[in-house]
C-alpha cells in the first residue's frame, strides 16, 4: 500500500509478523532540541512496514486485498474480516462468501452490488436491504423473498414495482427484464434510480438504539455522530466500528476497545489507546503509537511487539519512562511542530497530515470530502498523481456480447477497454480483465460481464453511500393521516444534506409509510 517515494523499508506481510526482527532495534533517544513530530518522522522512515496491513489467520488468495483479517480468496477488496471468495468489494464486514463489487455488506452469500445490507443471498443491486433472497434492485426492503424494483418493502415475496404479483406473473415479468443482458440491467438500473428517488427515506438507520445521532447504528446507546458502528454505547465522532466499543471518541475502523482517543485503525481489546495509528490487539495506555500490537505504556513507537515502557522504540525502567513521558508533553507544548501552512501541533494533536506516507487523494478523506488537486494543496496536504496505466487493451468495450450466455471461456485472455479511458477522478485503469472464477460467479448469477473497471465501478457505487457528515433538518412528510396538522415539525440530524432529492421522514412518518 505504500508509494514508492516512502523512505521507509516495505516487508512482505509473512516476514514482518515473524520472530525474525524487533524493531526495539531501531530505538532512538529523545532530543529536547526538535519537535516531536519531526523526530517521530525519522523514526517512523527508518522501521520497516508491513506491505499490507493483514494478520497470521489469513488463507491463501489475499495477496492483492488490504486490511484484510482471518479471511481467504479475497481479491482487489479492502477491509474485510471472516469472509472468502471476495472481488472487488469494501468494507466486507463479517462472514461474507461468493460476493463481488459491493460495499458494507455483512453475512450475506452469492451477492452482487450490495450497498449496506446484510443477510441476503443470491441477490444484486440492493441498497440498504437485509434479509433478501432471490431479489434484485431494491431500496430499503427487509426479509424479501422474490421480489424486483421496489422500495420500502417488509416480509414480502413476488413483488414488483411495489405492485404484489402471483408467482407466476413475478416469474415472467422478471424474466422479460432480460437482466443476464447488459442492455437490460442498465434499463433496469434507470428504472431503479427513479423509483428510489421516490421512496420514503427514514433519516437515519438506526435499529435498537436508544439516545443516538448518527446512521446505520445497531444494538447501542449513547451515540453522537457515529457511522456505521454495532454493539457500543458512549461514542462521539466515531466511522465504522464493531464488537463492543465504549466510552470513546473520535475513532475510525475500529474492533472491540474501550476508553480510546483519536485512533485510526485500532485492533481488538484496545485499552486507553490514545492519538494512535493501527495500534490494538490487547494494547493498553498508548501515546502517539504507530502499528504497535500487544504493547503496554508505549509513546511515540513504531511497529512494536509485547513491549511496555518504550519510548521512541527504546527501553526504559517503569520510572523512568513516566518521567520522561511528562518532559516530553511539556517538551510538545514548548517546542510545538508547525506545518507548512502554518498549523501547530502542540501535546494532544493528532499526527501532522504532512508526515503521512498518504497522499489525501489516495485515503478515504478524498471520497468522504472530494477536493480538487489545487484545494488540497492550498490546505497543506499531500497530493499524488496517479500512476500512468499502459494495459493495451485487446477488446473494445463495444465488442462485448450482450448476454452471459454469449460470452466464451477465451474472454479470460482479453483485455477489456474501459469507457473512462483512465479519468483520474474515477482513477480508472483504463482497462481491465475477467478472471476465470470471476465469469463463473457471472454464470452462475446469470450477470452480464461488467463494461468498467474495478475502480470504475466502485466510484460509481459509492452514489449510494451518504458521506459522514450530518445536517439539521425537518421530516418532510405532509400527508393528512400521520398525526400531524400541516408540514411534519419534528427535527433530527440526517446524513441526508438538504440539497439532496430524497423525501426524508421522521421515525414515526417513515412507520406509517413502510409497507
Amino acid at each position: 500500500m505504500y508509494n514508492p517515494e516512502s523512505l521507509f523499508p516495505v516487508m512482505c506481510v509473512k516476514c514482518y509478523l515473524s520472530d525474525d526482527w524487533d524493531a526495539i532495534d531501531y530505538g532512538m533517544d529523545y532530543d529536547f532540541s526538535v519537535p516531536f513530530f519531526k523526530q517521530f518522522k525519522l523514526l517512523k522512515d527508518k522501521v520497516p512496514n508491513r506491505t499490507l496491513d493483514q494478520n497470521e489467520r489469513n488463507g491463501g488468495g489475499t495477496e492483492y486485498s488490504n486490511f484484510c483479517y482471518t479471511s481467504k480468496d479475497a481479491y482487489l477488496s479492502f477491509n474485510v474480516t471472516s469472509s472468502e471468495n471476495i472481488k472487488y468489494s469494501k468494507y466486507v464486514l463479517k462472514k461474507n462468501k461468493n460476493s463481488m463489487d459491493s460495499l458494507i455488506f455483512a453475512d450475506s452469500d452469492r451477492c452482487y452490488e450490495v450497498v449496506s445490507g446484510r443477510r441476503n443471498f443470491n441477490s444484486s443491486f440492493l441498497v440498504e436491504s437485509d434479509q433478501c433472497i432471490e431479489s434484485y434492485f431494491l431500496y430499503d426492503c427487509s426479509n424479501c423473498v422474490n421480489c424486483c424494483l421496489s422500495t420500502n418493502l417488509r416480509n414480502k415475496s413476488y413483488v414488483f414495482l411495489n405492485q404484489q404479483l402471483s408467482r407466476e406473473d413475478y416469474l415472467k415479468t422478471v424474466k422479460d427484464l432480460c437482466l443476464d443482458t447488459y442492455s437490460g440491467q442498465k434499463k433496469a438500473k434507470e428504472a431503479f434510480e427513479e423509483i428510489y428517488k421516490k421512496a420514503f427515506h427514514r433519516f437515519a438507520k438506526v435499529r435498537n438504539g436508544v439516545n443516538i445521532v448518527g446512521d446505520f447504528i445497531e444494538n447501542s446507546k449513547n451515540l453522537y455522530h457515529c457511522y456505521s458502528v454495532t454493539d457500543a454505547e458512549n461514542l462521539k465522532n466515531v466511522f465504522f466500528s464493531m464488537n463492543v466499543a465504549k466510552d470513546s471518541r473520535d475513532l475510525i475502523f475500529t474492533g472491540r476497545e474501550e476508553e480510546c482517543y483519536e485512533v485510526a485503525y485500532g485492533g481488538r481489546g484496545m485499552n486507553r489507546v490514545i492519538l494512535s495509528i493501527s495500534s490494538g490487539s490487547g494494547s493498553r495506555n498508548l501515546l502517539y503509537c504507530d502499528n504497535c500490537k500487544a504493547c503496554t505504556d508505549c509513546f511515540g513507537c513504531v511497529n512494536l511487539k509485547n513491549k511496555q515502557y518504550c519510548i521512541f522504540n527504546k527501553q526504559y525502567t517503569k520510572e523512568k519512562y513516566f518521567e520522561m513521558v511528562e518532559k516530553i508533553k511539556k517538551h510538545m507544548d514548548d517546542m510545538p511542530y508547525v506545518d507548512k501552512v502554518g498549523r501547530v501541533y502542540t501535546y494532544g494533536e493528532f499526527f501532522p497530515t504532512e508526515i503521512s506516507p498518504f497522499a489525501y487523494n489516495e485515503s478515504v478523506a478524498f471520497e468522504e470530502n472530494p477536493l480538487t488537486k489545487d484545494e488540497v494543496l492550498q490546505s497543506g496536504y499531500n497530493w499524488r498523481e496517479m500512476e500512468t496505466k499502459s494495459h493495451a487493451s485487446t477488446l473494445k468495450n463495444s465488442e462485448l456480447p450482450d448476454s452471459i450466455g454469449d460470452v466464451p471461456d477465451e474472454i479470460c485472455n482479453e483485455v477489456i477497454e474501459c469507457p473512462n479511458y483512465g479519468d483520474p477522478q474515477m482513477r480508472c485503469t483504463s482497462a481491465f480483465k475477467i478472471l476465470p472464477d470471476e465469469l463463473s460467479f457471472y454464470r452462475l448469477m446469470k450477470l452480464p460481464i461488467p463494461r468498467f473497471c474495478p475502480n470504475c465501478r466502485y466510484h460509481d457505487r459509492l452514489k449510494w453511500k451518504n458521506p459522514f457528515k450530518f445536517y439539521k433538518r425537518e421530516c418532510m412528510c405532509e400527508l393528512p393521516n400521520h398525526n400531524h396538522e400541516g408540514k411534519c415539525e419534528v427535527e433530527f440530524e440526517t446524513s441526508y444534506a438538504p440539497e439532496r432529492p430524497e423525501i426524508i421522514y421522521c421515525e414515526k412518518c417513515y412507520q406509517q409509510e413502510v409497507i
